[in-house]
């Protein structure tokens, strides 16, 4: 979108006279001048604009304030974003993200995110690629709401841009050599350097990263802990310049991760006779006296990811006018073996490992005219080939007998549970996206413009193969459900008639003892055969219509309208029945967006507010549910979202700068019904939770931020930084606190961090101390109710506190 330009010689900003600016003004000493606060510029519209000029809700962060937090990964990133949250259910390499409270639980690999992440442009929809490419950075943006026009590709939620450094033809390269160390003996080592191959005409810049530590959660019995990071990534990046009309940029970057994994912490939840909050293999992690970041996991296996990225971006510029063509492939593989029992006995162990080859062309036209009007218009084309491998290890430690006093209707299950095996699921996807967008823009004066955008979307979806069969503790075939299961029991077997429900029934109709006869396993012969192969298609129309009006050159106020999709996806959890496409593909989801804001530069733009208010219908709503031994992608219904958020940046003076950030939201889902997990022997007792928060929504989070020159000499400076964010209560479950739910979610907590850094005069070097959580808060990154199937609820811990220091030479 091309908004109006104005002159680079003519100032933007001026005093801002109204009453409000008047009241902010008249609290400030008369003789204070305070310096103005730093233009940032992003591309989040497909063209460069500061800010503080597009009618977007955009949070822009430069490499400079990446280093100033001490970003490290993907997921620091919501600690200055209004309304963004970042669980990790396999840690920091595979986050999953939440704005304005849309998001996803599925931890399926086969799951695309609501939230679009984009590396140089590429959409990457594996989640296990999102935390590998965090290095090098260049900027990094955040767009909230639904962008259903220059995007598309399923952000109902909104967009996470991640812009590396591109080499540039002149005399101030940015190369540099980071080096660091810190608890948990970690050591960490960046460098980037460019050069011109070919003066004016080519450029070259390379950068690598190295990541190593010990882990945080301390495995007991075991020399290595879990939660280790032991990531290296390398980046290439060639920019061809042959004249002014003409530009080429090509990235190729591969990175990986090979550490041990982050074990769950077991929380039981069945009361046995003798043994209170266990799980159903009498285990109880309450009488093992272990701290918050102690486990006794007994398989805790690698998590590797390796990803490898080729982006290749063209640009011809005419003398209104540019196309742009944004080449791009991926490949991405991720295998974990997880304890996810998180206790000394073998009852769940899961394998998990996919691989994603993916592709993409996006071609579009972009105007520079001189009049009212401009328009950005384009196709795009997308492919993902993704094979998913996931072993099931199910109760290689048999479950207690007292389990069936606790919980009758586990009794009937027993006899199956002894030496079940493994359950061994295969599973293919295919996925196309064919689009066709326009995003046009109206100056109709000189302080009124409109935003109208459109995009026609094609999506198909195949499951091409599926295959889910049980096999021995050692590997050795034992059967397959699918396909060959021809009982009609979508269950791991057909249990005995034992619970109240059931023998109530057959009371009823004696004729019901005939299914005494079919008890046991549902599979049918040992095969690797794919179940008949499912395919899905659907088509879309998405955009958005904004109005924008300019107070004057420092004050916009802008409304805006949006649509957004995100297509559907093939259940990637286990089930035991070959289904049709109605039950075994979720449908796409929805949203209808309002949102209404301004944004505003005071004071000589030493002073910067910008606010939003927003309302969300969210139809659809897809996510995951676990009921006993199987998983089901499901559709929610309804939802209603309604939220607000501000950010407010101030130069106090030369040495102090303040960052506050500020969302709250509200959500409810008005249509959804679930299966009744405490009632695992009726397969049709549901329950409606209308009326349920959504999950990963908190009601409020607000963030703080400090910057403060403490000493200045001729020779360099000292400067601290000071910040914190603040998470209200949120669930991690759309059940919230029933039927057994009530423990799986995060009570409010604040996380302090700070770092204090001195910088040469010439900005030659810089040292720094850092330490993250400063009040060692002990949190969770996520939690889910295991309780019907293993009788404990499952959490990931979030980090302790870690301190290190850093050392970074520019050149």
């Amino acid at each position: 979108m091309q908004q109006r330009r104005l002159s680079p010689h003519k100032s933007r900003r001026h005093l801002l006279h109204t009453g409000i600016c008047l009241a902010i003004a008249s609290s400030l000493n008369s003789a204070f001048a305070a310096p103005m606060l730093e233009e940032v510029l992003v591309t989040a519209q497909k063209s460069s604009q500061s800010t503080q000029d597009i009618p977007v809700a955009v949070t822009g962060l430069t490499s400079g304030q990446l280093d100033k937090y001490g970003f490290e990964n993907a997921s620091d990133i919501s600690a200055q974003v209004p309304n963004m949250q970042v669980s990790g259910p396999y840690g920091d390499i595979q986050p999953i993200f939440a704005i304005r409270g849309v998001s996803m639980s599925d931890y399926s690999s086969n799951q695309a995110s609501p939230i679009g992440v984009y590396v140089d442009e590429t959409y990457l929809a594996p989640v296990y690629s999102h935390g590998a490419n965090f290095f090098d950075i260049e900027r990094l943006e955040v767009l909230r709401g639904p962008q259903g026009t220059l995007y598309g590709k399923n952000t109902t939620g909104g967009a996470i841009n991640i812009i590396t450094r591109t080499p540039q033809f002149n005399d101030d390269p940015s190369n540099y050599i980071k080096l660091g160390v810190g608890s948990f003996n970690a050591t960490t080592a960046e460098a980037g350097a460019e050069t011109q191959l070919i003066d004016g005409i080519l450029a070259a810049r390379g950068a690598i990263s190295f990541k190593r530590d010990e882990g945080y959660v301390e495995i007991v019995g075991r020399d290595a802990n879990g939660a280790q990071t032991d990531f290296q990534g390398g980046r290439l990046a060639l920019h061809f310049a042959p004249n002014d009309a003409w530009d080429a940029v090509l990235k190729y970057t591969v990175s990986g991760n090979d550490a041990l994994s982050t074990p769950a912490r077991n929380e039981g939840r069945t009361d046995l006779i003798g043994a209170p909050n266990s799980d159903y293999n009498a285990y109880s992690r309450q009488s093992r006296n272990l701290d918050f970041h102690e486990t006794e996991a007994n398989e805790v296996g690698a998590l590797i990811t390796n990803t490898d990225i080729v982006g290749l971006t063209v640009t011809f510029a005419g003398d209104y006018y540019s196309i742009t063509s944004v080449t791009s492939y991926y490949d991405a593989d991720y295998y974990q073996k997880a304890d996810t029992d998180g206790s000394p006995n073998d009852l769940l162990t899961i394998t998990w490992s996919s691989n994603t080859i993916g592709y993409s062309q996006d071609l579009r036209f972009a105007s520079e005219f001189d009049g009212m009007f401009n328009i950005i218009a384009g196709v795009y084309y997308g492919y993902e080939d993704q094979y998913m491998n996931n072993v099931y290890d199910i109760f290689d430690t048999p479950p207690d007998l007292r389990v069936g006093f606790a919980k009758p209707d586990t009794a009937q299950q027993y006899p199956f549970l002894l030496d079940y095996g493994m359950l061994d699921q295969r599973m293919e996807t295919k996925k196309d996206s064919l689009a066709a967008y326009t995003q046009m823009r109206f100056d109709f004066t000189d302080r009124l413009g409109m935003d109208l955008g459109l995009r026609y979307t094609k999506d198909g979806n195949e499951q091409s193969y599926f295959n889910i069969s049980r096999v021995g503790y050692d590997g050795s075939p034992r059967g397959t459900y699918v396909p060959g299961n021809n009982t009609g029991v979508d269950d791991a077997y057909i249990s005995l008639p034992l619970s109240q429900s059931q023998l109530v029934d057959i009371l009823g109709d004696p004729t019901l003892l005939a299914n005494l006869l079919n008890i046991g396993y549902t599979h049918g012969p040992y095969t690797l055969d794919s179940a008949p192969a499912l395919e899905a298609d659907e088509a879309e129309w998405t955009g958005k219509l904004g109005l924008d009006y300019r107070i004057n050159d420092d004050v916009m106020v802008y409304v805006s309208a949006s649509h957004g999709y995100r297509s559907g996806s093939f259940n990637g959890g286990a089930y035991y029945l070959a289904r049709p496409i109605e039950t075994a593909y979720a449908s796409p989801e929805y949203i209808d967006a309002f949102e209404v804001g301004f944004k505003a530069d005071l004071l000589d733009n030493s002073m910067r507010l910008n606010a939003a208010l927003f309302s969300y219908d969210y139809t659809d709503q897809q996510f995951i549910n676990v009921v006993g031994f199987s998983n089901f992608l499901e559709n929610a219904g309804s939802s209603k979202i309604a939220g607000a958020e501000a950010e407010f940046w101030a130069r106090l003076t030369e040495k102090l700068t303040l960052q506050i950030g500020l969302g709250y939201l509200q959500t409810e889902f008005s249509e959804l019904t679930l299966a009744n997990t405490e009632t695992i022997a009726d397969a049709d007792d549901r329950v409606d939770l209308s009326g349920n928060e959504l999950i990963s929504a908190p009601k409020l989070n607000y963030s703080i931020s400090l910057d403060y020159d403490i000493w200045e000499t001729d020779s360099g400076y000292l400067t601290t930084n000071l910040n914190g964010n603040f998470q209200d209560e949120q669930w991690y479950s759309a059940y919230n606190d029933q039927f057994g739910y009530g423990e799986i979610r995060q009570g409010a907590y604040w996380l302090f961090n700070a770092r204090t850094s001195w910088h040469s005069s010439d900005d030659s070097y810089s040292v720094s101390l850092w330490v993250k959580n400063i009040m060692d808060k002990e949190y969770d990154s996520y939690g889910i109710n295991l309780q019907a199937g293993f009788g404990h609820d499952n959490y990931l811990a979030g980090p302790p506190r870690t301190y290190g220091a850093e050392v970074t030479y520019r050149f």
